[in-house]
Formats: structure tokens, C-alpha cells, sequence
């Protein structure tokens, strides 16, 4: 029998280039590299992506920086430049890399994390290969190393040096922790005023931004070519702009942003001013979708609108495109406002007819644009399509808000099933799992429907400020653990809950296994007052011990949200640090925090309290010399390189 054998060097490049997608720069050259004159000339046309260095141990990403880069810099498309996981490597790249436009020509996209604001600003000044890029990323969170370095600047100020030094920007990501605004709106127009009409920029995401920033950028046509927006208002040391400063902004006219089509808003309070901000664009049916959400404490009747009014806002469009959700979990309000709070949750329940869309403590309100429902004259309910031409007054009347979305994956089957925005996607990258969605039978349907999550690397887990029943923690657990079955390419957990979610985490033996077996890196974030470092690490230990098979783990993130004194001390640090190295042998990156503002809460003993006796033990524990660990700390944050 005859039998046709092929070779790897038989199939064609297209099939490699295929290939070559998948692999990191590293593994790519090494693999290829100098294997012949055929390989050779398909690597030399082969678009190279720095990768993020969350993957990386500290010697292989200075190596990509110091030297695959520069060997192969015409045909880098996208840098990744962080020191979240290497101290001084971006210092080292700019000190030691030319980065002359000549020589980073196809140079499109940049993300930087977690560098010192001198590099930030040397690699915005001094780098020419940054000027023709599209794409631009900055990260500074407020459980990172340098976050604090950029204080000095006001959120306009960050902005402005951006989009001044970067005119070809398509697409700008400011993920930065900003400390409330304090300038006033007279400031702010006179430094604007200076500012060059950006004609390229079409999204817009930034984290922290505050209302007077909103409203002047988008108000004066600086972004004319703006088409999608994220943004999470801040103000005062709250999210979303008070009513006092606000109260004398016009709304955004269409002139000012034609091109504007998507909308995303998390905020605080005053929705109704959010609304108002863009009822043009909503008159004028430009408006393909809008979302607010945010966690809702109400201070003001302004805060939360009355059903009449978000009806009208949503009938003045009649594009059948459009989408509307508005997701809050509602904190308890002043004693003065309680009657109007009950007031208007009862208004949102009997418009939609499900519990759910306003349950006690949430309102979430999905609004398919191409159906809704009217009340007539006769008190009977007939269905108008949105596309029809209806009368001026109609818009004025009342009408019942179907959240029922067939396009969009939505099931009304159920009334206490809470539903998901966008349907769930086999191939995503990122999977979030809020605390209603445990709850939501559906969801868990779609869940067992996916029998393969293709690309799924990262899965967090969110805590809801009005958890429900202690029982439903084991089909929270069941479900994760589905999820994490299926997903073969899977590396990374982010949760953010209380202690007892971690408690019935650690005693799982399904989700131990799972986790010991395929997880990289693990943060977990505390939301509870009655946290120790003790316990957490202890719960940490237990969930990864089910299995006898050392466990794969590189990156452990632990965060509590107490001020250090109250839950650690150098003994219990180093004790349980000695077992976690002990139980990790793979582990490279560890992780101490608490928010910045627990950690000035007693100065004295804040985490660079522990700092010195700790490292110097845990080098002794692992027969390491000190150089040979690197290390940094701040007052909220430790951070071990092993």
C-alpha cells in the first residue's frame, strides 16, 4: 500500500503565517530562526507583537527588550513596555534601544504599564517612533508601584500631553487611579483653549474622568471624529460629577461629535445629568448604543430618573439599531429620600413586569429599540414599532419597557432570572462573572451549552453589594468550575469577595483541582472588614492542596482592604510566606495590598512596616542572596520577585 508522506517544509506559507500568529517573538525565532533561506525570508515579512510580560519571568523580557527588538524593529507592530513584573526594564530599553522613527516603521501600537512618569515622559518627548502610531495604552492602577507619580497630573493635563504629542492616534485607553479633581471650570477652558482639534482620534476610553473634562472635550468639537466612548466619571473623591458644577452645562450638540455611535458610562450618581448631556444625539437618532451602570448612591431626587422621563429620553430616537442599558446597585439612601426611592423602584417594576429588572437594591433596564410598548387612551396596551412615524406628544405618554431581546440573547422565561447585556461568546479572551449572574438560570444554560472556551485565558469573579442567599455558593462554584474545564487555554482568576466565598473556594476539591492543574496567576481580592492576611493565605494553601501534583502557579495577587496593622505583623508575614513559596515551587511574582488610602490611615505601620525583616527572611528561607531577590515596596503595596 502506498502511502503519501508529507513534510513540515511541504505545506505552504500561508499555513505558517498562520502559525506565526500564535506564537510569541520568542518562541517564534527560536523555533525558525536560521533554518533555512525559505524560513528565513517569511520571518523577515512577519508582523512581531511584544506581548504583555505578566507571562514572562524578569530575564526573558529583558532579553526581548534589549535584544529581539532591536535586531527586529522594522517589523515590530506592537510594544507592550511594563515594569509590573520587571523593575527596570523600560529604564533599560529607552536607555539602551534606539527608538528613531526610521527604525520602528510599522510601529502601530503602545501600551504602557506601570512605568515611572519620567520614562512615560521621556518616551512621549524624545521617541519620534511614537509619533505614526494608532493605537496608545496607559496603565496606572492604584495597586501599582508608580501610580502615585501621577498625581501631579490633572486628568485634562494627562490628556492634553497625549494628544498633542500623538496626532495620528486612532484609539486612546487611560487606565490610570486619579485622586478627585481639583481644579475649577474657568482653569480648565483657559488650558483647553490651547489644545489642537484632534481629526484622527475615534475612541476614547479613560477610567477616571471628571464631569467638567466630559463635557468641555466633546462640547467644543476637539474630537470631531469620536465614535466610541468609555468613561467613569469621577468627582470629589466620588464617581460622576456633582449637581452644583454641572448645573449650567448645555447639552452636547450633534455639530460637536456627528460621528459619536457608542456610549459607555460607569457612575456614582446624577443620571439624570448623564441623559440631559446627550439628548441630542438621541434626538437625532446617532445613538447606536448606550449603557450606564455604576453602583448608585442616591443623594439628590436628580440621581435617579423617573420612569416618564427615561421613556421620552428612549423615544426620541427612532433608529432600529439602537440599545439601551442602564445597570445600578442601589446603596441605601438618606432617611429623607427613602419614600422616593420606593417610589420609584415600585415605577421601573410594574413598567417592566420582571422582579428582576428592579429588584430591592437593583434596577437594570434592557431596551431593544425596535419594539417597546404604549399605553393608548383607552388604557390598553397595543405595540408600536420604533421605526413608525408617531406623533410629537406620544413620546410624553407612558410606556412599558419590554426587556426581551431576541437579537441579543435574552430570554424572559422566569422572573427572577437577571440578564446579560451581550450574549456569551465561545471565542472570548475574558470572561466576568457578577454576582447576579449565578443566579440567572439561563445564563447557566448558555454556560453548558459552550463545550469549549477556544481562547479563554482570564475569568473574574465580581462581588455584588447586595449578595444573595449563603446556598447559592455552591452553583456559583459549580459553574466556575464548568467554565474552567472547558477552557483549555485558561492561565488566570481575578475574584473580589468576601471570606466566605473563599472559604467554600478553599474546601471545593473540583475547583482545587482545576486550579492546581491550569492556573498562572490568581488575585484575589477581600471586600469585608473581618479579613487577615492569615486567613486568606491559609484559604489560598487549602484550594491549591487537593492535588498532589505540584501546582503551576507564577503569579499570586493578594489584596485586603483594612489597614495593615489591623491584619498583619512581620511574624505571621514571613511564616505564611515560607508555606506559600514552599507549596508554589514555580512561583516568581508575589503581591501584598491595600487600598492607598487604609495604608495612611495609621502611618506607622503601614506595609513598608514589614518591609526589610520580611525580605530578608524569606531570602534566607529560600537560600537566596539578597541581590539575587528584587523587590520594592510602598506604603499600600509589597511586591517579592523570587
Amino acid at each position: 500500500m502506498n502511502i503519501d508522506r508529507t513534510c513540515l517544509e511541504d505545506l505552504p506559507n500561508e499555513l505558517f503565517y498562520f502559525i506565526f500568529l500564535h506564537l510569541t517573538p520568542h518562541d517564534l525565532l527560536s523555533a525558525f530562526e536560521n533554518l533555512n533561506q525559505r524560513f528565513q525570508l517569511m520571518l523577515a515579512e512577519q508582523p512581531l507583537i511584544l506581548p504583555s510580560n505578566r507571562w514572562m519571568r524578569s530575564k526573558l523580557y529583558h532579553d526581548y527588550l534589549t535584544k529581539i527588538l532591536p535586531k527586529y524593529a522594522s517589523q515590530v507592530v506592537y510594544l507592550h513596555l511594563s515594569e509590573r513584573y520587571c523593575p527596570g526594564a523600560v529604564e533599560s530599553f529607552i536607555s539602551e534601544v534606539s527608538l528613531d522613527n526610521a527604525l520602528w516603521p510599522a510601529l502601530k501600537a503602545v501600551t504602557i504599564e506601570d512605568v515611572s512618569c519620567e520614562a512615560f515622559e521621556t518616551l512621549l518627548d524624545d521617541c519620534t517612533s511614537l509619533f505614526q502610531i494608532q493605537s496608545f495604552t496607559l496603565i496606572s492602577r492604584s495597586n501599582q508601584y508608580y501610580a502615585d507619580e501621577y498625581k501631579k497630573y490633572e486628568d485634562f493635563e494627562l490628556l492634553l500631553l497625549i494628544l498633542d504629542s500623538l496626532t495620528e492616534l486612532r484609539s486612546l485607553h487611560l487606565q490610570n487611579w486619579k485622586h478627585p479633581p481639583d481644579y475649577d471650570s474657568e482653569e480648565l477652558n483657559q488650558r483647553l483653549s490651547d489644545m489642537q482639534i484632534h481629526q484622527n482620534l475615534q475612541q476614547l476610553f479613560i477610567s477616571d474622568c471628571s464631569g467638567q473634562l466630559l463635557a468641555e472635550l466633546l462640547s467644543n468639537g476637539y474630537l470631531p471624529q469620536l465614535r466610541r466612548l468609555q468613561i467613569r466619571l469621577i468627582h470629589h473623591g466620588h464617581i460622576e460629577p456633582t449637581i452644583e458644577t454641572l448645573d449650567d452645562v448645555l447639552p452636547l450638540q450633534q455639530a460637536f461629535a456627528p460621528e459619536l455611535r457608542y456610549v459607555k458610562v460607569e457612575l456614582l450618581s446624577n443620571i439624570t445629568w448623564v441623559l440631559t448631556f446627550f439628548e441630542e444625539l438621541q434626538r437625532h437618532s446617532q445613538l447606536d448604543y448606550f449603557h450606564l451602570f455604576g453602583k448608585l448612591q442616591l443623594a439628590n431626587s436628580k440621581d435617579l430618573p423617573r420612569l416618564a422621563d427615561l421613556q421620552r429620553w428612549l423615544t426620541l430616537s427612532s433608529s432600529n439599531v439602537f440599545r439601551f442599558r442602564m445597570k445600578f446597585d442601589i446603596a441605601p439612601s438618606m432617611p429623607a429620600l427613602r419614600s422616593l426611592e420606593e417610589e420609584v423602584f415600585d415605577e421601573y417594576k410594574q413598567a417592566t413586569s420582571k422582579k428582576y429588572a428592579a429588584r430591592s437594591g437593583t434596577i437594570e433596564i434592557l431596551y431593544p429599540q425596535k419594539c417597546f410598548f404604549q399605553t393608548d387612551t383607552d388604557g390598553m396596551n397595543k405595540t408600536t414599532s420604533s421605526s413608525s412615524d408617531d406623533d410629537d406628544d406620544s413620546v410624553d405618554e407612558p410606556a412599558e419597557m419590554d426587556t426581551d431581546d431576541d437579537d441579543d440573547s435574552y430570554s424572559s422565561s422566569g422572573s427572577e432570572n437577571c440578564q446579560r447585556c451581550e450574549p456569551l461568546d465561545e471565542n472570548a479572551q475574558e470572561l466576568e462573572l457578577e454576582e447576579d449572574d449565578y443566579v440567572n438560570t439561563n445564563l447557566f444554560e448558555e454556560l453548558q451549552e459552550i463545550s469549549c472556551w477556544h481562547h479563554l485565558r482570564k475569568i473574574t469573579v465580581k462581588f455584588n453589594r447586595f449578595p444573595d442567599e449563603d446556598h447559592v455558593i455552591g452553583h456559583r462554584l459549580t459553574r466556575l468550575a464548568h467554565v474552567i474545564q472547558c477552557s483549555p487555554q485558561l492561565r488566570e482568576i481575578h475574584i473580589e469577595h468576601n471570606l466566605d466565598y473563599a472559604r467554600a473556594l478553599a474546601f471545593d476539591v473540583p475547583c482545587g483541582l482545576l486550579f492546581t492543574s491550569k492556573l498562572e496567576i490568581f488575585q484575589y481580592t477581600t471586600v469585608d472588614c473581618n479579613s487577615s492576611f492569615v486567613d486568606i493565605a491559609r484559604l489560598v494553601l487549602i484550594l491549591f492542596n487537593h492535588s498532589t501534583s505540584p501546582p503551576r502557579l507564577k503569579d499570586l495577587f493578594l489584596k485586603i482592604d483594612k489597614d495593615p496593622n489591623t491584619w498583619l505583623s512581620t511574624d505571621h508575614l514571613v511564616r505564611w510566606m515560607k508555606k506559600l513559596i514552599k507549596r508554589f515551587p514555580l512561583l516568581v511574582h508575589f503581591t501584598l495590598c491595600c487600598p492607598p488610602s487604609r495604608a495612611f490611615e495609621n502611618s506607622s505601620y503601614d506595609l513598608s512596616y514589614y518591609f526589610s525583616e520580611c525580605c530578608a527572611l524569606l531570602s534566607a528561607s529560600r537560600r537566596f542572596q539578597m541581590n539575587a531577590l528584587s523587590y520594592r515596596c510602598q506604603s499600600h503595596l509589597l511586591e517579592i520577585w523570587l
